[in-house]
């Protein structure tokens, strides 16, 4: 599989497909067993640092710490990639606004929703400014109209990077991806633009198709 700059990939699959571990790999959290992961034609390893420094990912996990605020953590993210304090400052102004933040910086992350959560992880993501954003089930344990808002957010970060979101919801790739992927039982099984994906099978919807082609794996 090959996933160029500016394209959108949405990784279909049911709990179990091996999403969250495909996504693992791809962070290095996990090694593979067999294959290989490479960013611009150079192999990506734990010790590849600066081919990890072009991702960033953010898991179904809330994985901040409770007693920091927005501020907090944002400043933490960015010691950790040695950014400068001015630039930091500048990219946590701008991102925070970006998603309707700024007015509850000051608040801990025990204290936000988990809408706000959600948001604080992809500005600490795009903080560095990464190529690669690996998005794993980002709208889990949101309420509908959280989660049409986070997809707006996403769809708005798409058009200069490479972006990969694991779900199980289709709605949350329908209108924003470019390509569909269809993982089961640790596989790819399919992959092709969004109008393939659904008019090969005679589906309607994405919905539609992605249970057709369930169902006849």
């Amino acid at each position: 599989l090959t996933i160029r700059t500016g394209e959108f990939f949405g990784l279909l699959g049911p709990n179990g497909a091996g999403k969250t571990t495909t996504i693992s790999m791809m962070s290095t959290v996990l090694l593979p067993t067999e294959g290989e992961i490479s960013i611009d034609g150079q192999p990506l390893t734990r010790k590849a640092s600066a081919q990890k420094r072009k991702l960033s990912v953010i898991t179904q996990e809330y994985s901040m710490r409770q007693d920091m605020t927005m501020d907090e953590v944002m400043e933490y993210q960015g010691r950790l990639y040695g950014l400068p304090r001015k630039v930091m400052r500048e990219k946590t102004d701008e991102l925070l606004d970006f998603v309707g933040l700024t007015e509850f910086r000051r608040r801990t992350v025990r204290h936000l929703s988990g809408g706000m959560k959600r948001k604080l992880m992809i500005c600490r993501a795009l903080l560095i400014e990464p190529e690669i954003l690996l998005l794993d089930e980002p709208t889990a344990g949101l309420d509908p109209e959280e989660r049409v808002r986070l997809r707006s957010y996403i769809e708005a970060l798409a058009a200069d990077k490479i972006v990969l979101i694991t779900t199980h919801i289709t709605s949350d790739v329908e209108t924003i991806a470019d390509q569909i992927l269809l993982m089961q039982q640790g596989k790819l099984h399919f992959a092709a633009d969004r109008a393939t994906f659904i008019a090969g099978c005679g589906a309607a919807s994405l919905e539609d198709a992605y249970l057709r082609r369930l169902h006849a794996l």
